[in-house]
C-alpha cells in the first residue's frame, strides 16, 4: 500500500512494485489511506510523512492509540524526520525511513531487509 499526496510518485511506485511481482495499491488521500491499513491486509505500507492533513505523523498516532501494528516505512524528504517521530512517541510505530529522492532498487532493497 502506497500512501502519497504526490500522484506521480505513487503511480510510478505502483508500477514498480507490481512489475516486481507484488499487488500494489496507491491513494492520495489520507483519510482513505487510514482507512485502507485498518481494513487492509497489506504486507507493507509506505506513507508520505508530509501530506494533507490528517500527516504521516497524524495516522501513526491513530495506529498507535487504537494498537493497530503494520509494516510502515515513512517516505519523506525532510532530514530531520527521525527526531519528529520521536517527538511525537511514533518511532516505534515504523519500520524504516525512506528519503527522498530515492533510488527504486534502493527501496526494494530497504523494506525486503526490515
Amino acid at each position: 500500500m502506497i500512501i502519497d499526496d504526490d500522484r506521480e510518485l505513487c503511480e510510478a511506485l505502483m508500477i514498480f512494485f507490481k512489475d516486481e511481482g507484488h499487488f500494489a495499491e496507491c491513494t492520495q488521500d489520507s483519510v482513505k489511506g487510514e482507512t485502507l491499513i485498518r481494513d487492509g491486509n497489506y504486507d507493507i505500507i509506505l506513507l508520505d510523512y508530509k501530506m494533507p492533513l490528517p500527516g504521516g505523523i497524524d495516522i501513526l498516532k491513530n495506529l498507535k492509540a487504537d494498537n493497530i501494528r503494520k509494516r510502515i516505512f515513512i517516505i519523506s524528504g525532510r532530514p530531520s524526520v527521525e527526531q519528529a517521530l520521536k517527538e511525537e512517541d511514533v518511532s516505534d510505530m515504523v519500520s524504516g525511513i525512506i528519503t527522498k529522492p530515492f533510488n527504486l532498487e534502493t527501496l526494494l532493497e530497504k523494506i525486503n531487509g526490515a
